[in-house]
């Protein structure tokens, strides 16, 4: 035994399980938006993520018996639609329009208010974005989940089905090798904003 209690989570699993309906509206009302959310930085649309949604939970629903709650059970249901959120990723990773993707997520934020700062933070996460593109998927899957949506560590670990070091090491170099690639991205964008502007202001 692990002397932990069992979570909310596996007690309204097993009675879903079991067909109780209002249980499994409870892990849908508990769960579903944060499923939406990662489902969608897979996926990389809301009609797209809409669907992937609905597979995850449906892998989820016919698993149900099999969760022993020795996982978040946010993991282990991406872990059982992995295959299905893989090639969601790899396809919005060829074909992801950065410049929708990026006017939805500002739509999330509180706007600054301040048309300055708003193209600043417009440019910072599409450097960011952009960059996670480039970066092998190994390391692109951690800091998107970890960092880009805040799942636990527990949470990534259950989902690609690891040991914690293995995540560990995978998110350093992940967070490191991102960092540099958007600083490199904004420095090579401010070089080119003001060679525009030396050029639209001509010779003295």
């Amino acid at each position: 035994m692990s002397g932990f209690p069992p979570s909310p989570d596996l007690f309204l699993a097993r009675r879903a399980a079991a067909g109780n309906d209002e249980a499994w509206d409870q892990l849908v009302e508990r769960h579903g938006r944060r499923l939406y959310n990662l489902a969608f930085q897979f996926a990389g649309n809301r009609e797209d993520a809409e669907d992937l949604t609905q597979d995850i939970f449906i892998r989820l629903y016919q698993n149900l018996r099999s969760y022993r709650g020795d996982a978040p059970i946010i993991g282990w249901a991406l872990r059982l639609s992995r295959n299905l959120c893989i090639d969601h990723y790899r396809r919005s990773r060829r074909e992801r329009g950065w410049t929708s993707l990026t006017e939805v997520l500002l739509d999330t934020l509180p706007a600054p208010g301040d048309p300055q700062a708003e193209a600043e933070r417009r440019q910072h996460l599409e450097a960011v974005y952009e960059s996670l593109a480039d970066l092998p998927e190994d390391l692109s899957e951690v800091v998107l989940l970890c960092d880009l949506q805040g799942c636990s560590l527990d949470e990534v670990a259950a989902y690609l089905a690891i040991p914690m070091g293995t995540l560990k090491s995978r998110l350093h170099r992940g967070r490191e090798r991102l960092k540099a690639a958007v600083r490199e991205r904004l420095s090579s964008l401010q070089i080119r904003e003001a060679q525009d502007t030396a050029e639209r202001s001509g010779p003295c």
